[in-house]
């Protein structure tokens, strides 16, 4: 770390340096300013001592940029990854971020912003990109001005105002692309009263086939239970398989401005599902609906044992050992629907000539499902499979007074927000044992869950009214509800004062109070009739029976199980801004951000697993330059930082598959930099880099018992492997080294138009999926084909992706062709190791080569 830290110094003073002797004039036309709204307020992005990056509308565009999941290493330090595939994407900024944890009601470390709105559930994250002015994305903890205090950072979604014109006007873009791609955007703005009211309509469609293909044999029931009658025809149903999407979104904005005020309302709907629907049985005579799905599941048969796999029945496992990188192989798999409601009413009240009145509301609804199940055991054998579906309501007020000075800038104001999640997730486990039960002639109504339920349920068996344990087990088939409500309240300050024209002080105080319930918890357990047999999770509990409920046997009154708790922290910033030259400057800061504490929203195995997670803070040391070189051609800006992580939040998936959260804690060290050089009139590059050193702190394992809810004793965790240490382990998601290389270089001009190509490249080094895992071996090359078999605990591979857009652009049309992922490299966006519980693993594959061509119309 010492070694990296001093080259980073290095490298930052040869930059801090550099301006004084690169300011040559040439006859080029400079950069465009880049205006962002970091600081609540318009102000040039080099002028603002803060870690940004921005991508505008045409970055946007010449990326392919068209929904979150994109952004994956689109600017240094970011990785957006999932477990779902596009649906409710984990952003990582820095090495923060979720990990692991893919509950829908954990809120995320780096906060999510749309016009200033607060995006509380993640699974709304994972949304489609359209009519957008630009992003912001804001490094390091946002602990003073940003409701719902963060310790990664925040990421701003700022669409396009409407238009205060005279006239009319719009745009319609309609594409094609492979795999059955069809998109169509546009947007229309209409000014009723010009210079007052403004009016914009905008929408998004796009419908795609999937690109992964389900090998599974369809016929496997207790009919055909040895794969005959022309049963091992390829997929589940002709051309039906993961990948596909398809979705729409609405959004209508009415801006109205009067000589002192200025209102903007927005109403938005969204939605995003897969595609065709059709039957499928799994395992042995169960039959499901499965609907097209925009989930990007991939299992390969080297994750689960290969004996196993040989001892399926011969044509069964020719099947499976065939697969390719594009194929997968399983029972069930789900469909991912997201519907996304709400209303955003800003005003802005101009008090006087310095001061300023805003009020921002936000109220959104989201709907969240993986129905009606997802294959969890990573094999084709019906073991696990789990519905997900969660609904949420949320309410954001954020209400300031921003007064501007000669020599002091100070925003003060408050915040409220409140959400709840209802969720209502169904467990289902051995469900290939139904058959056995019914050959051995028991009753529909039979119910045993002993055996391997002991396992998944070990306070929920010994019992009067369980069968016993040595009896024929049954498949265990469940639902999980629970409500979680979460009040956040806050007041905030932060002020500049110019002791001169080159040197500035920026101070900013938090104070975040939260407020988190946990209410209405049943797991509850099934027999083959549908009759509730079983309540593993309530809040029934005596020390004979432990955390359960028989029903028909147990005495007392069945309660759900709720739990309330609160965590409050006072965050805030202090920075040092110096401008050695009215294009350069360099800032020194100190930051502190706050994660709020949570709820376990996976505990559907015992009431032991239902408890408070303490909240985490990240306090940040940051060495930042910011500059314009070359008489504007060159925009250069770098940061130099470390991480002091206290209690990070990470999910611990037991071997028994039982899930906990901890609080860990972890360092790390980080250099960025990006540059963007207009080389001439018509060609400008870009490139990035971010440089990171991770890892959990020291914390030995004590001998003897470990204590708490997990159990716990600093980084040392007791999972099946006995007394286990992080200490060391690189946090998830974190490669050491992202780049970013590319080009706009308009070619030629071509009768009435301009010829544009637009190109670029992102490089990743490996990085690591799990947080548990034994990271004790030498790093080496990864090869993403034998991951799951060998490598999986080395992680994902480095990788290059590159993509590229050719346009031709005239007065009121342009046609693009473009191209992604142009080499079809072959990587892994997610990883879950699941080799405890099912002798396998989890992984989501990114995807392949995707082109088409698209035409736009401005009216």
């Amino acid at each position: 770390m010492n070694k990296k830290l001093s080259v980073s110094l290095m490298c930052l003073s040869v930059m801090a340096a550099f301006p004084a002797v690169a300011q040559v004039s040439s006859g080029i036309e400079g950069l465009e300013e880049i205006v962002v709204t970091a600081r609540k307020r318009q102000e040039s992005l080099q002028e603002v001592p803060i870690a940004i990056s921005v991508m505008g509308a045409n970055d946007l565009k010449n990326k392919g940029v068209f929904s979150t999941s994109d952004l994956n290493n689109s600017m240094p330090g970011l990785n957006v990854t999932s477990s779902y595939g596009e649906s409710q994407p984990n952003f990582t900024l820095r090495g923060i971020g979720v990990g692991t944890e893919y509950n829908s009601n954990a809120a995320s470390p780096n906060g999510i912003y749309v016009d200033e709105v607060y995006q509380s559930m993640r699974a709304s994250h994972g949304q489609q990109l359209f009519d957008l002015e630009q992003i912001e994305v804001l490094k390091g903890p946002q602990g003073t001005l940003y409701g719902r205090n963060t310790t990664g950072g925040a990421i701003n979604f700022i669409t396009v105002k409407p238009t205060m014109g005279d006239e009319a006007s719009g745009h319609l873009t309609a594409g094609i692309g492979n795999y059955g791609r069809n998109n169509v955007m546009g947007a229309m703005d209409f000014t009723p009263i010009p210079g007052t009211l403004g009016i914009r309509i905008a929408g998004t469609w796009v419908d795609s086939d999937p690109w992964l293909v389900n090998r599974m044999p369809r016929g496997i029931s207790k009919s055909n239970p040895s794969l005959t009658n022309d049963q091992l025809s390829g997929n589940v149903a002709e051309g039906v398989s993961p990948g596909g999407e398809e979705s729409w979104g609405l959004r209508f904005s009415a801006n109205l401005v009067t000589d002192s005020s200025e209102f903007m309302f927005k109403a938005y709907s969204s939605s995003s599902l897969g595609g065709q629907g059709t039957p499928q049985n799994q395992g042995v005579g169960d039959t499901i609906s499965m609907a097209r799905t925009a989930v990007g599941f991939y299992y390969n048969t080297d994750f689960f044992s290969q004996a196993v796999v040989d001892a399926m029945p011969p044509a069964f496992s020719a099947k499976a050992n065939g697969i390719g990188d594009s194929e997968l192989f399983t029972d069930s798999n789900g469909t991912a629907k997201i519907d996304t409601d709400g209303v955003v009413f800003n005003a802005n009240f101009d008090l006087t000539e310095n001061l300023s009145l805003v009020s921002i509301t936000g109220y959104d609804e989201t709907y969240f499902g993986l129905l009606p199940f997802i294959d969890c055991d990573g094999t084709p054998y019906a073991i696990c499979a789990i519905g997900y579906e969660s609904e949420s309501e949320s309410f954001n007020q954020d209400i300031r007074l921003d007064y501007k000075g000669d020599n002091f800038n100070m925003i003060v104001g408050a915040y409220f927000g409140t959400d709840e999640i209802i969720t209502n997730n169904r467990p289902h486990f051995f469900g290939f044992l139904s058959d056995v039960v019914k050959a051995a002639g028991y009753p529909d109504d039979y119910f045993n869950p002993g055996g391997m339920g002991a396992g998944l349920f070990p306070d929920a068996l010994q019992a009067d009214g369980v069968v016993s344990a040595l009896s024929l087990i049954t498949p265990l088939n469940g639902t999980q509800n629970y409500t979680q409500v979460r009040d956040s309240v806050a007041i905030y300050g932060e002020g500049t004062y110019d002791f001169s024209e080159a040197l500035s002080l920026t101070v900013g105080m938090r104070y975040t109070q939260d407020d988190f319930e946990y209410k209405d918890a049943l797991t509850t357990m099934y027999d083959g009739t549908g009759a509730p047999r079983l309540v593993v999770v309530s809040g029934y509990e005596n020390e004979a029976t432990g955390n359960k409920y028989v029903i028909g046997e147990s005495p007392g009154v069945l309660t759900p199980l709720s739990q309330k708790d609160d965590s409050s922290q006072v965050t805030g910033r202090v920075i040092v801004d110096y401008k050695m030259s009215e294009d350069v400057m360099v800032f020194a800061s100190y930051s502190k951000g706050y994660r709020g504490g949570t709820y376990n929203g996976l505990a559907f195995q015992s009431a032991k697993q239902v408890y408070f997670v303490a909240p985490e803070t990240n306090n940040v040391y940051e060495l930042g330059l910011k500059s314009r070189l070359l008489d504007n051609r060159m925009q250069l800006n770098a940061s130099l930082f470390f991480n002091d992580y206290t209690g990070k939040q990470e999910q611990l998936l037991d071997a028994t598959a039982t899930t906990f959260l901890v609080n860990l804690d972890a360092e790390v060290t980080g250099f960025e930099a990006d540059m963007i050089f207009k080389a001439t009139d018509t060609l400008t590059l870009n490139a990035a880099i971010s440089l990171l050193d991770s890892e959990f702190t020291d914390g030995a394992c004590p001998d003897g018992p470990l204590t708490g809810p997990v159990p716990q004793d600093g980084q040392c965790l007791n999972t099946a492997a006995g007394n286990v240490s992080v200490a060391g382990n690189p946090l998830p998601y974190t490669p050491e080294v992202t780049a970013n290389i590319g080009f706009d270089w308009e070619m030629a001009q071509v009768a009435n138009g301009v010829v544009m190509l637009a190109a670029d490249a992102a490089f990743s080094d490996q990085y690591h999926f799990d947080t548990f895992g034994d990271y004790s071996y030498s790093k080496g090359d990864v090869d993403a084909s034998t991951i799951a078999k060998t490598d999986f605990k080395k992680g994902n591979p480095s990788y290059w992706v590159a993509n590229a857009r050719l346009t031709y652009m005239a007065e009121g049309y342009s046609v693009s062709a473009w191209v992604k992922n142009l080499t079809d490299k072959f990587y892994y966006g997610n990883g879950i190791n699941v080799e405890g519980s099912y002798d396998s693993a989890f992984l989501v594959r990114t995807q392949p080569r995707t082109f088409g061509v698209e035409a736009t119309f401005e009216f």
